[in-house]
């Protein structure tokens, strides 16, 4: 259906060097990047050489993602990836003291994302620009600034702007938005029910960051059946209707990764209808689901 369908993708690696397959799959089929989990993560001096390796196998252009989000969901545990505030703490002290929340979280992503650079990443998905909903299942909760879209947009648009500054470029999640989702979407397939205007007025963060240079998005695997019937992920409604001909969206579109239950197929079928719907970058994250993936589009 798409030609080099794994140049587009961002692949899970096994664990702390990479294996013969791995190298193969870099040198003869690159994908657009890799993104590296706990169990690649050792050390600094271990991680750089890891994504070295990438590097010598796949040329210097190849992406390097993690999530760094700071506060529960870190991958590296050192410093400063593992004493950091997370974005809920940061909302509480922007109610009471704005200029101080938007510097600590300025100051907070550029520690940060100038380590990241110097272990050779390229990418971190964060900042998390969903809602904190009391009525959503808990996965996202303390991960989002504030339960309103003005709070969250302008202590994003600080993680945001101290990332690129130190050289990393920012992945907003999760459009069009998962704070009120009733499941977590690694798990099951969750959806949202409430209507049009109040996913867009929750979306708006989103736009928002548009306009102050996000670049990259990542989708949510969530479906909103009062409005379309399809997971974000696959929906062009989502995707092309609402993110690139209402919002003028024109960055990548990240899916979120197509090893998750919130998906509801077979990855090689997700691969294609996210391409479809609008994603033009496919998250493949783990090994099981990255052999899957590699074996149907580069036989």
């Amino acid at each position: 259906m798409f030609a080099k369908i794994f140049e587009h993708a961002v692949i899970g690696l096994e664990g702390f060097e990479l294996t013969d397959q791995e190298k193969n799959w870099l040198k003869n089929h690159t994908p657009k990047g890799v993104i590296l989990f706990a169990r690649n993560v050792q050390s600094p001096k271990q991680t750089k050489a890891l994504l070295e390796d990438v590097r010598k196998h796949a040329g210097k252009d190849i992406w390097a993602a993690i999530d760094e989000e700071g506060g529960r969901v870190h991958r590296m545990p050192w410093s400063p990836f593992n004493g950091r505030t997370q974005a809920g703490d940061f909302g509480l002290l922007f109610a009471k003291d704005p200029d101080k929340a938007i510097k600590q979280v300025f100051q907070d992503s550029y520690k940060a994302g100038t380590a990241l650079k110097e272990l050779g990443f390229t990418h971190n998905c964060a900042p998390v620009l969903d809602i904190s909903c009391p009525q959503g299942d808990p996965i996202i909760g303390s991960r989002a600034y504030a339960k309103d879209a003005d709070t969250i947009a302008t202590l994003a648009t600080a993680c945001m702007f101290a990332l690129h500054d130190a050289g990393i470029d920012a992945i907003g999640k999760h459009f069009p938005g998962h704070g009120r989702a009733d499941a977590d979407s690694h798990l099951a397939m969750p959806e949202v029910g409430a209507d049009l205007d109040t996913i867009l007025q929750e979306a708006d963060v989103f736009s928002q960051l548009f306009q102050k240079g996000l670049k990259h998005i990542m989708t949510a695997h969530v479906a909103y059946p009062n409005i379309n019937k399809e997971v974000a992920t696959f929906s062009k409604y989502w995707l092309q209707d609402v993110l690139q001909d209402d919002m003028a969206f024109k960055g990548d579109i990240w899916s979120d990764d197509l090893c998750m239950q919130g998906c509801g197929m077979p990855i090689p079928e997700a691969a294609e209808k996210a391409m479809d719907a609008g994603c033009t970058v496919l998250l493949v994250c783990e090994p099981d689901g990255v052999q899957e993936f590699m074996a149907t589009f580069t036989s």
